[in-house]
């Protein structure tokens, strides 16, 4: 699983390329001469990990405050931290069921299904 910011080999175009954007198992990725083109991400290798996970993973991203709420108090923008301790924002979301949200994460390929329960996320803090 690749996130925003690594750098990957495109096995079948032979470039190495740095991730924008990826969904669905695509990758958007630029060229260091500003050349842009998308990959299937089964067909690349990691060259380099994103700056943001070679040092300590996010604790709380700047200018959000820790707030606990349901999977129905999520709102677009917040952030939430997952299993693997990286902090995503939340793109945009629908529901699961009674009482449950798909979420559709920024960084993140796969959406990721927030069930029944309380969990502390981060919301931006209103000026």
């Amino acid at each position: 699983m690749y996130i925003v910011g690594d750098v990957v080999w495109d096995k079948d175009r032979g470039r190495v390329g740095t991730v924008r954007d990826h969904r669905a198992g695509v990758l958007d990725l630029h060229g260091g001469t500003g050349s842009a083109w998308r990959a299937v991400a089964r067909r690349c290798a990691l060259v380099a990990p994103a700056a943001s996970s070679r040092s300590e993973p996010l604790r709380q991203p700047p200018g959000t405050a820790p707030v606990t709420v349901s999977p129905l108090g999520v709102r677009t923008g917040d952030w939430v931290r997952l299993e693997d301790d990286r902090v995503y924002q939340v793109e945009d979301m629908r529901a699961y069921g009674p009482g449950g949200r798909v979420l559709h994460l920024r960084g993140r390929a796969r959406p990721w299904v927030m069930t029944h329960g309380e969990r502390q996320v981060y919301r931006p803090v209103e000026a």
